[in-house]
C-alpha cells in the first residue's frame, strides 16, 4: 500500500461515494504492480512538503519540474493526464484563443495559482477569490465575464452549483501532470510508467476518462 498526498479535489480526486478520475488511474496503475493506494488530501504546499519528507510515499498529481525544489521526489515519467486551464463564461459573444483576447474583459481566478497569475500579468480588470465555488459564483452573478480554472474542476463546480457555462477553446494552458514518488520507492518508477503506458494502449485510460470526466462536459 502506498499513501500519496495531494492538494487536488473533485472530480480528479475522490470524495465520499464519488470516485475521482486521477485517483482511479493511479489506483489501477498501482494495482498492476501489486500495490494498493491510499490518498491523503492536504493543502497543496503541505502535500509536497510531506511527500518530500517521506511522511507520505509521494505526491499524486503535479506538473513537471518539482524534483528540482523537492530533491527527495522522483517523477514517474508517464503523464497521468494533461491539465487544461480554460476560460469559462456565460456569454455567447466571447471568443478567446489566447491571453491577449482577455484584455477588454473582466476576468477572475482563484488566488495562488502561479501559472494563471503569470498569464494575466498586467490585466486591468481582474478579481481574485479564495475558492472555486466563489469563482463560479462570480460568473453566475455577472461579476466576471470569464473565469480561468482547471477545465474539469470548473465544470464540476458549475454543475453542482446549477450554473450553465461555456468552455472557451482552445485551452489557455495545457500542462502534463505526473505522479511523484519519494526516492525510497525509486524501484517502482519504471514499472508504474509502464503500467500507465499500457493503460493508454489497452483502452483503460479512455474508459475511465469517459466514465468520470466526459459526463461533465456533456452536461454544459
Amino acid at each position: 500500500m502506498l499513501t500519496l498526498a495531494t492538494g487536488s479535489r473533485e472530480p480528479l480526486v475522490s470524495a465520499p461515494g464519488r470516485p475521482g478520475f486521477v485517483e482511479e488511474l493511479a489506483r489501477e496503475a498501482l494495482r498492476r504492480v501489486g500495490l494498493g493506494l491510499q490518498v491523503a488530501q492536504l493543502p497543496h504546499e503541505r502535500a509536497l512538503a510531506n511527500a518530500n519528507a517521506g511522511i507520505e510515499d509521494g505526491d499524486l498529481f503535479r506538473a513537471a519540474g518539482f524534483e528540482r525544489d523537492y530533491p527527495n521526489l522522483v517523477q514517474v515519467p508517464q503523464p497521468l493526464m494533461d491539465q487544461d486551464f480554460v476560460g469559462l463564461t456565460r456569454r455567447a459573444d466571447i471568443h478567446v484563443r489566447g491571453w491577449d483576447d482577455l484584455s477588454d474583459l473582466s476576468v477572475a481566478f482563484v488566488i495562488g495559482n502561479k501559472i494563471i497569475e503569470r498569464g494575466l500579468a498586467g490585466h486591468r480588470d481582474l478579481t481574485t477569490v479564495r475558492t472555486n465555488e466563489l469563482l463560479i459564483g462570480l460568473l453566475a452573478a455577472g461579476r466576471a465575464d470569464v473565469v480561468i480554472i482547471n477545465r474539469w474542476v470548473g465544470l464540476h463546480v458549475a454543475r453542482r452549483a446549477g450554473v450553465t457555462v461555456r468552455t472557451l477553446e482552445p485551452p489557455l494552458i495545457r500542462v502534463p501532470m505526473f505522479m511523484y514518488l519519494h526516492r525510497r520507492h525509486d524501484a517502482l518508477v519504471k514499472p508504474l510508467a509502464a503500467a500507465l503506458d499500457q493503460m493508454h494502449r489497452d483502452g483503460t485510460w479512455l474508459r475511465l476518462h469517459d466514465q468520470f470526466l466526459k459526463p461533465l462536459e456533456a452536461a454544459q
